[in-house]
């Protein structure tokens, strides 16, 4: 039996509010506020959802309609004055669990509607958890002094490939204990809680990060920061009560700003991955093969067609042609049918194509917004690999 369009919006609205749970009361809220009016009978809510993200990929849409809204609160737009009482963004108090929430927020959404319709259709999903920078920053530890050439893909605006200029400091989850900070920043940004094998860590403790030479990312639509309504539609993807994510993002876009006057400053293109992949690195990577290359993504592969099947197929192909080394970093949901050890965790991996071979290493379980992580033996190998080479 097929499932109608509004059926999957419930069921998506529904998985978005598990994940949320705890960890996000308001969107979680939200969320579910949301499914349970698509799931219901007839709702002149519900339809115009239906009708304005037509389309649209289902998890794109509560993202869209999530950012649209905060985008509305954090404009100060009369419409959303209401809704922003509940929204610690803005300095909103109210608890998300009052009763008088459900009709607030139908009414924000009803008096938006013709503004959130737009967004709701053109508008791209911008990740720019800059937590995420730890993906390359902590493995890059292990590397040796060689300056390296970054490439992110899937970049939005390109925030995490700045993640050096950046401090993460990682604590033992048994007691809070500090283990290391990662980056070069001068005080602790984020703070990761961590599991698991954390031995290996120690070793890292003194080392520093090599240098950057080059920063260049792709996306769909590349998102250049022009103005401060480009700042507003940024800071709108980072959900309305995670202060603390909202200010790592204006510190990563003071990074980013401060990195574009440098001497290796981000570049952004234009790619349709996977299938432009090979065109975008053999364009944007021919003149500087005499430095290692580092390639990363994070949490990318659910937007692709195939989550992420022909990405591997066409970069394995293109890095075994290389003469110089690969090193391709990730944090995306596993795609061979193992479950994560948490809802909604990503497997952090590393692959490393360097004279005709290739070496593939599972590093742990990290949570996709980087607060988290759960290390796996193959930890200790990355590093004992990296001491001999």
């Amino acid at each position: 039996m097929k499932v109608d369009r509004r059926a999957r919006l419930a069921a998506r609205f529904r998985r978005q509010e598990a994940f949320s749970q705890g960890y996000s009361p308001l969107y979680a809220r939200l969320f579910g506020l949301v499914a349970a009016w698509l799931e219901s009978g007839a709702d002149p809510l519900a339809d115009w959802l239906v009708t304005a993200s037509a389309g649209r990929q289902t998890l794109d849409v509560t993202l869209l309609l999530a950012a649209g809204l905060h985008r509305e609160i954090l404009a100060d737009h009369p419409d959303a004055a209401s809704l922003a009482t509940y929204y610690p963004s803005v300095g909103g108090q109210r608890s998300p669990t009052e009763p008088a929430f459900a009709a607030t927020l139908r009414q924000a959404m009803w008096a938006c509607r013709d503004r959130l319709a737009p967004f709701i259709q053109t508008a791209t999903v911008q990740t720019n958890e800059t937590g995420r920078g730890l993906c390359w920053t902590l493995p890059f530890l292990a590397v040796g002094k060689s300056p390296w050439t970054v490439v992110d893909l899937g970049a939005s605006a390109g925030l995490n490939l700045v993640a050096d200029r950046r401090t993460y400091r990682l604590v033992d989850g048994e007691g809070g204990s500090f283990l290391l900070d990662v980056g070069a920043g001068s005080e602790p940004q984020f703070r990761v809680v961590c599991q698991g094998e954390l031995a290996p860590l120690i070793d890292l403790h003194r080392q520093r990060l090599p240098s950057v030479v080059r920063r260049i990312g792709c996306d769909l639509r590349p998102f250049h920061i022009q103005s401060q309504r480009d700042r507003l539609t940024l800071m709108a993807f980072v959900w309305g009560d995670q202060v603390n994510r909202l200010a790592r993002l204006r510190e990563g876009l003071a990074a980013l700003e401060a990195v574009q006057a440098d001497s290796a400053p981000v570049g952004l293109f234009a790619a349709r991955l996977p299938d432009q992949l090979g065109q975008f690195l053999q364009r944007h990577l021919h003149d500087d093969a005499a430095h290692p290359l580092l390639i990363y993504n994070t949490w990318i592969t659910a937007y692709l067609s195939d989550k992420g099947m022909s990405l591997r197929q066409r970069l394995n192909a293109w890095a075994a042609r290389q003469r110089r080394a690969v090193l391709w970093l990730q944090w995306e949901p596993p795609r061979d049918g193992r479950e994560p050890v948490e809802e909604g965790w990503c497997l952090w991996t590393a692959d490393l194509w360097q004279a005709h071979s290739h070496r593939h290493w599972e590093l742990g379980w990290v949570h996709p917004h980087g607060k988290a992580a759960r290390f796996l033996p193959d930890l200790a190998g990355w590093l004992a690999f990296w001491r001999a080479n």
